[in-house]
């Protein structure tokens, strides 16, 4: 799947490094220091939804016969939520979670299987709008 270790931290250091986000603080969600209040620039903070392994899965040989292979499909659930000041509205919002796809997608060609963009929100306690976003990458790896 191209992505080892700490897949959050992985990917805030492969944004960090592309020069594509210098205008955005990258962070770890979870961090004490992922919101500041008020924000003076959008904050993206990355953290691991989840990780599903499938089964050992099956195959049809020409012959029609099913038989098991080895191989099992991964699915990695990112959660990359979007801060925004109040100031830039939800617009700028989406233009990031468009800046994050087309990078995922085409620079770091990871394996999406799945994109979700929710609709912005206001959250009092951070002064801030929020999207939330949720990214699957799904692959197969050998056993």
């Amino acid at each position: 799947m191209q992505i080892s270790g700490n897949a959050a931290q992985e990917l805030v250091t492969r944004f960090s490094e592309s020069g594509h986000f210098d205008d955005i603080n990258l962070v770890v969600a979870y961090e004490n220091k992922i919101k500041p209040t008020p924000l003076e620039k959008p904050i993206v903070a990355i953290s691991v939804k989840s990780c599903e392994i499938d089964d050992k899965g099956t195959t049809t040989l020409e012959t029609g016969e099913v038989v098991k292979v080895d191989s099992r499909a991964i699915h990695l659930t990112l959660s990359i939520d979007i801060y925004l000041p109040y100031s830039k509205g939800g617009n700028e919002g989406h233009e990031i979670f468009d800046r994050i796809a087309t990078f995922l997608l085409y620079t770091e060609k990871l394996p999406i299987a799945k994109a979700v963009c929710y609709e912005a929100d206001y959250d009092a306690a951070c002064q801030a709008i929020i999207i939330r976003t949720i990214f699957t990458l799904s692959s197969v790896i050998p056993a």
